[in-house]
This record gives structure tokens, C-alpha cells and sequence, in this order.
């Protein structure tokens, strides 16, 4: 119903612009040098005007394209999505923090945080899932620990991506 309701619009638009060709435009220039335009001939002074032809463009051919699959955009861009852990970074080494570790992660978009959540593992231990990807973890004994992240879906906890594992080592200060 739209569709030729439009196309009848076009149609009656296109007759408009062929009625338009075969006016005739008449113009007269005064004594002070201004041009005036009239579609009627209102005296002997008024000559027909050589106007350019008109430029009609046609339009574009309408694209039927269905519309796209919203799980599919989506899974396009999570394949872009480079989801790393930030810090600690490999090999560090971490002093005087208290058994104290902050680990963070690529931060997730608005949109991945309605979707995912992060989860740490350390030493093969999991830690509750979080949206935030800024995480805090207390009494991390001192020596060589080993920390990933997890991308899990927030419905069903299954696991869409993971970093690197990567090796760090806690030093605590001896007390003198």
C-alpha cells in the first residue's frame, strides 16, 4: 500500500518536471542592471529567457536487503573485541602491596557489559564474575602466581573468550 502510493507520488512528481520543460520563462533588465524573471509576459520589454535545460537525476535502485541478524552483527564485532588482561603484565614483579593484587582487563563497551561479565582465575581458582574489568583480589600469598580472564556470558556462564595466562610473583618487605 505504501509502496504505490509512493510510486504514484513519483509518477505525478516526474509529469510535474515534463510540464515544467515546456514553460516559457520571459526576462527583462532594467536601467539599473537588475535582471527580472516572469512567467507571463507582462510587456513588450520582457524577452524569452535561454535557460538551461532542466537536470533531472534519477534516483537510486531500491536495495530488498532483509534486515541483518542481530546475533550475527554481534558475534562480528566480539571476533574484533581484542580482550586481553592488562594488568599484571607477564613476568612482573609485585612488592609492598600487602598480599594486595589489582588485575585488569580490556574494559568491556556498555553494550558487552549487558551481555558479559569478567571472570579472574588465579592459580586455577575461580573468582565470582564481575562487569567491571578492574578487579581487586586480597591475600595473595607471596611467589610465583599464575592469572587469567574470562569473558562469560551473563545467562548461561559459558565462557565466549579468555587472555593469555600470564605469570606474576608477589614480594612482600621483611620487617626489620
Amino acid at each position: 500500500m505504501n509502496k504505490s502510493i509512493f510510486l504514484m507520488g513519483l509518477i505525478l512528481l516526474a509529469n510535474n518536471a515534463r510540464a515544467e520543460e515546456k514553460k516559457k520563462i520571459y526576462k527583462y533588465t532594467d536601467e539599473n542592471g537588475v535582471t527580472h524573471y516572469a512567467e507571463t509576459k507582462p510587456d513588450e520589454n520582457y524577452e524569452e529567457a535561454d535557460l538551461p535545460a532542466l537536470s533531472i537525476v534519477p534516483s537510486a535502485p531500491i536495495k530488498n536487503t532483509p534486515p541483518s541478524n542481530n546475533t550475527t552483527n554481534t558475534a562480528v564485532q566480539e571476533q574484533k573485541f581484542k580482550f586481553k588482561l592488562v594488568a599484571p603484565v607477564d613476568e612482573q614483579n609485585i612488592w609492598g602491596t600487602g598480599q594486595k593484587l589489582t588485575a585488569k582487563t580490556t574494559p568491556l563497551s556498555e553494550a558487552q557489559q549487558s551481555i558479559y561479565q569478567i571472570q579472574f582465575v588465579i592459580d586455577g581458582k575461580k573468582y565470582p564474575p564481575s562487569h567491571h574489568s578492574t578487579q581487586d583480589f586480597e591475600n595473595i600469598d607471596r611467589g610465583e602466581h599464575k592469572i587469567q580472564a574470562l569473558m562469560i556470558k551473563k545467562d548461561t556462564g559459558a565462557e565466549v573468550k579468555k587472555s593469555k595466562t600470564v605469570t606474576f610473583y608477589m614480594h612482600q618487605n621483611t620487617k626489620k
